[in-house]
């Protein structure tokens, strides 16, 4: 007698339902995680965009300004409504309109430009702060002598994610995780 070896169907059938369940605790977890990595990333780049404008004021002894970008892919123009969801530029302020915060191609200097993609700026919210522009004087300090803070949290937010960017009335840029509520 010939012994058959394989796989019922029984079997097969308890396999796959155990790995429906397992993917089914799995992939929203995953998805959480995932969304959680990008506010994350996002909020470090603006930080890093702070630092850098921060450092370059006081290694150059001028005014420069963080401004929140233009919603059109490819343009480097400030735009204070964009709500800093596309993206920012790092330029020197000149102060030809006395420091006023605006991107001028002609007499400023751009030093760094972040791009969100479209795609994921229209699914995040930033708010609080300025209408569009942090800036910093040659000592360090921002420009607006008083705490800036601003809230950032994608649309599909859950518990801890949100990311709460602080810049002190000295300069300093740090981040927190705060509730998304």
């Amino acid at each position: 007698m010939k012994k058959i070896s394989g796989m019922t169907l029984i079997e097969l059938m308890v396999t796959l339902a155990v790995g429906i369940l397992i993917l089914s605790i799995g992939v929203p977890s995953f998805m959480s995680m995932m969304s959680s990595n990008q506010a994350a990333g996002y909020s470090n780049d603006l930080v890093s965009a702070l630092r850098l404008a921060r450092s370059e004021a006081v290694k150059r002894s001028i005014v420069v300004s963080v401004c929140s970008r233009n919603k059109t892919p490819g343009s480097v123009a400030c735009d204070p409504g964009a709500g800093w969801a596309y993206g920012w530029l790092v330029f020197t302020d000149d102060g030809t309109s006395p420091s006023n915060g605006d991107f001028d191609s002609g007499s400023e200097t751009l030093l760094r430009s972040w791009e969100i993609p479209e795609n994921d700026g229209d699914r995040i919210t930033f708010s609080g702060g300025t209408p569009g522009n942090i800036g910093f004087i040659a000592t360090g300090a921002n420009t607006q002598d008083a705490d800036i803070q601003l809230s950032f949290k994608k649309t599909d937010c859950h518990g801890m994610q949100a990311r709460r960017i602080t810049v002190s009335r000295m300069g300093r840029a740090s981040f927190d995780n705060v509730s998304c509520l």
